[in-house]
């Protein structure tokens, strides 16, 4: 790969990060806090890869074309333009986030320590807004059952389920970026299958159970927008 082909490929990493360092598109891979970093990163990238295809002309008007140079012209195979395919990719079409798919191919989440649950916030028109992860945690490990008996609403995507007994409800966790993505999942019951990737808001009671996947009791459904950030942290 010649030294232009190089600084272009580097302009395109650059400009795929600057552009998810700009739009929400990134945070289907990455937590909101580090959006700041990659706009940065994409910024120096465009920098250097400009400022390498700009001097390259000059340095070759300066010294001529010696044995390296032909070397180095005509060395790097035409192929290797089609690295840049991928990141054209990104430029135009961003993949979406995680969702069932990945969500249906993760094994329940390991055990973690049974203590240290602070109180239950207050309830909101009914029923307490929790998230997945902090409900999933709480039916399996909390060994005071603070859920029991309380009505609780949480929001995640539909899993579809071949058990055919109601369907699953997931959404991810992540510490730093897709990568680290933990899907926490519960059972829904009460309420008719529905479309995979389907985000809905369900308020419904906790039900205990011996499972490894915990049993919400819907008593009412909704079904809302994708949220912007579609993992919790």
């Amino acid at each position: 790969m010649d030294r232009r082909t190089e600084s272009v490929l580097l302009l395109a990493v650059g400009a795929v990060a600057v552009r998810f360092g700009f739009s929400d598109a990134a945070l289907a891979y990455l937590k909101p806090s580090f959006q700041p970093i990659l706009l940065v990163a994409g910024v120096v990238l465009v920098l250097l890869g400009g400022y390498e295809l700009l001097r390259d002309p000059a340095r070759g008007g300066e010294h001529g074309h010696g044995e390296g140079d032909e070397h180095r012209d005509h060395g790097g195979p035409g192929v290797a333009w089609l690295l840049a395919v991928p990141l054209l990719v990104l430029l135009l079409i961003a993949p979406p986030a995680l969702g069932s798919f990945a969500a249906g191919r993760q094994g329940p989440v390991a055990s973690a320590s049974d203590s240290g649950f602070v109180d239950l916030p207050a309830a909101r028109e009914g029923a307490v807004d929790l998230g997945l992860r902090d409900f999933v945690t709480r039916a399996l490990q909390d060994p005071d059952r603070s859920l029991d008996g309380v009505p609780v609403r949480v929001v995640g995507f539909v899993v579809p389920d071949e058990s055919g007994d109601g369907y699953l409800l997931s959404r991810f966790t992540v510490a730093c970026c897709a990568a680290d993505a933990t899907a926490y999942t519960t059972r829904v019951v009460g309420d008719d299958a529905r479309p995979a990737d389907t985000w809905v808001e369900v308020t419904g009671r906790w039900e205990p159970g011996d499972g490894d996947v915990p049993v919400l009791v819907a008593d009412a459904v909704t079904v809302v927008p994708a949220p912007e950030e579609p993992y919790e942290y």
